[in-house]
């Protein structure tokens, strides 16, 4: 859309949720509109307040405003990261898109491996902001904004949560500030012109959006959900109970072990590789969804919202005992002993790091929770080239910036979350999925005014007696039963092991024993691994999964390059 006045020109992707506020806002000062977009709205923002127009969107977002009388692009993700926003600086200029493959066969983009990201890969099961899996190709960091001109790119954070800032509350008053500001987030992202549902899990998240939206709705909220046959990893009848206490229409299916033709799916719609298995239940309840609607909110965000993971439920003991060692440990030390405890397998070093957990650094499981995954001794054998401090001082880095946001265990965890896993992973995983079926995702639980109040609790409202997401769940139960709020969790995880060793065996055998697909990855190592699994080791589960989804993603690529190359000059 091109700006009459100014002559600039926004390409956008995104909602902004308060925009018909803004757009009356705009309105009393003399600006005039011609449609009826959020579009036109960010523009008329631009114009008066420049890169400031920011701080008035709520909402998800991947902007890029040419400044035509600054002769300057501006580009500006939200918040959260919902929306991506990759590009890449050549020799020529700036490329950049919502997606990694496009810009990867830019003539002008230098696509060979990224080795350090390969490296995160193997460790995270994703690729953090800003690498790629590319050298030529980066990713604009959620709440950061950049002004690329004659002089270069210049890059700015506009956004962040401070959780030292605490606000003196009642749990009575706490608990209607959550329920007043989770329904003006739901209200908000119900505004539609299109058929809206909602994806519930079954879980307390999403049960209580769709509680919420049963609440605002004249008719019966279209929901859906997904489930296994194994009985430990479906959720079904746990999502029957929330759909019929809400009285929803709902729409359960049961998703078979056949999904080796999704994985191609996978590789060509992520872009670089991907290994959340869970992507595999997001896609599919996205493409059931997509069958009857074409928005549907979802509960994404309560667990980094308000501690809903196992390692957020510390006794109070051990929130003591930590705020006395974090006068003494530093964040580096505490980086290095995550470092050392990944993979442990002695008896003493697993009693040292339980010790460390619960009396020391709590705060070194947001490192521990990717030990499925190849930890640094098992990266070294695999990746040879691989560098022993990258990792180490990427975990430092991050772990001092939690520390100076954070001033207690559990909230400098959520912290990570929400910089780290949140983005990195979560928010990926929903958005290539719901978007490769034509289906656009909302989160209420992942609002920024949402967010803010919730840092700024006490951390017992977040966790307490041991209980996570413990203000949610009081607010859950004025909707559920409790048999139904206090249940375990169980994630929104697949039966990957049995698939492996089943339906996926042969494209497993197949991809893994490829040296051209698993280069530079020693095969010496990936045969050994593979071997293990076979003979029962189960632990291999993921890291298997990882190699997997990497060799997918390489054969994709090659496919796609082969495809190009062949194509007849113009």
């Amino acid at each position: 859309m091109i700006d009459p006045l100014t002559g600039n020109v926004i390409v956008f992707n995104g909602e902004i949720y308060n925009f018909q506020s803004l757009r009356q806002d705009c309105e009393k000062n003399g600006d005039r509109f011609t449609s009826h977009s959020d579009t036109e709205v960010i523009l008329a923002l631009y114009r008066r307040y420049q890169h400031d127009c920011l701080k008035f969107l709520r909402g998800m977002f991947a902007i890029a405003i040419w400044d035509e009388r600054r002769q300057q692009l501006f580009i500006a993700r939200d918040r959260i990261g919902k929306k991506p926003l990759n590009y890449a600086l050549t020799a020529t200029g700036l490329a950049f898109c919502s997606e990694i493959a496009p810009l990867a066969f830019h003539p002008a983009v230098d696509d060979s491996l990224d080795v350090e990201a390969l490296e995160f890969y193997l460790q995270l099961h994703f690729i953090p902001a800003p690498h790629t899996i590319y050298r030529g190709i980066r990713k604009l960091p959620p709440a950061h904004y950049a002004i690329i001109d004659r002089e270069g790119m210049k890059l700015q954070q506009y956004w962040e949560v401070d959780y030292r800032r605490k606000i003196q509350i009642s749990e009575a008053d706490a608990l209607e500030g959550l329920e007043d500001k989770l329904t003006e987030a739901v209200r908000l992202r119900m505004i539609a012109d299109v058929p809206l549902g909602a994806l519930l899990s079954g879980g307390v998240d999403s049960s209580v959006v769709v509680a919420l939206m049963a609440k605002l709705s004249g008719e019966p909220v279209r929901t859906f959900s997904i489930g296994f046959d194994e009985a430990a990893f479906n959720e079904l009848p746990w999502a029957q109970v929330a759909a019929d206490r809400c009285q929803t229409a709902h729409h359960p299916e049961i998703v078979k072990g056949d999904v080796e033709h999704i994985l191609p799916a996978l590789a060509r719609h992520y872009g670089e590789p991907y290994a959340d298995s869970s992507a595999i239940p997001s896609f599919y309840v996205s493409a059931a969804a997509r069958r009857h609607v074409t928005v549907a909110l979802n509960g994404d965000g309560g667990d980094e919202l308000l501690g809903g993971y196992p390692r957020y439920q510390l006794p109070q003991y051990a929130l003591t005992s930590a705020g006395i060692a974090g006068g003494i440990v530093s964040a580096r030390q505490i980086a290095e002993l995550g470092t050392r405890l990944l993979g442990a397998k002695s008896i003493t070093m697993r009693v040292a790091r339980r010790a460390l957990m619960r009396l020391v650094a709590p705060e070194i499981q947001s490192i521990l929770m990717f030990d499925a995954a190849w930890n640094d001794r098992q990266r070294a054998e695999l990746l040879p080239q691989s560098d022993k401090y990258l990792l180490r001082d990427w975990r430092t880095e991050w772990f001092t910036r939690a520390f100076a946001k954070a001033e207690n265990p559990i909230d400098r965890m959520l912290w990570l979350d929400n910089h780290i896993y949140l983005p990195g992973d979560l928010m990926v995983k929903m958005d290539i999925a719901s978007m490769h079926c034509g289906l656009e995702t909302r989160s209420p639980l992942l609002d920024h005014e949402l967010i803010e109040f919730c840092a700024a609790l006490p951390v017992q409202y977040k966790v307490q007696g041991g209980e996570g997401k413990y203000l949610l769940k009081k607010l859950a139960e004025r909707y559920f039963a409790s048999p139904f709020v206090y249940r375990r969790k169980m994630g929104f995880g697949i039966p990957l092991a049995s698939w492996l060793r089943g339906p996926l065996s042969d494209v497993l055998q197949d991809t893994l024993r490829d040296s051209r697909l698993m280069a530079p990855l020693e095969q010496a190592v990936i045969n050994r691994t593979l071997s293990e699994f076979r003979n029962g080791n189960s632990a291999h589960e993921s890291r298997l999964w990882s190699l997997l989804m990497f060799g997918t993603w390489r054969q994709h690529h090659a496919d796609l390059h082969s495809r190009i190359l062949a194509r007849p000059s113009i």
